[in-house]
């Protein structure tokens, strides 16, 4: 199994590697990965993002280049400095 994260608007692959053989399949763990590589966040999701519209989207798939086929997806919104949440900025 493969976990590969994409930028949902470039499509540009931002981490990509094969699973360990007992690794737990946690998009949110993958997606602050990513998240701490561009030096921001992952925003607190009150509910469901609709597939492609978050900034990133992490995928689990059995083959690393094979996009037709996933086993389980999710979309994040990265937050930045700034970003308003609530009842205060960040």
């Amino acid at each position: 199994m493969f976990v590969v994260v994409t930028d949902n608007r470039t499509s540009e692959v931002l981490y990509s590697r094969r699973m360990g053989p007992h690794e737990k399949m946690e998009a949110r763990k993958f997606a602050d990965i990513v998240a701490d590589q561009h030096f921001c966040s992952i925003a607190p999701s009150d509910g469901h993002i609709p597939s492609g519209s978050g900034d990133i989207r992490v995928e689990f798939r059995p083959r690393k280049n094979d996009s037709l086929v996933i086993w389980s997806g999710e979309d994040f919104y990265f937050r930045h400095e700034g970003d308003y949440t609530g009842d205060r900025h960040v």
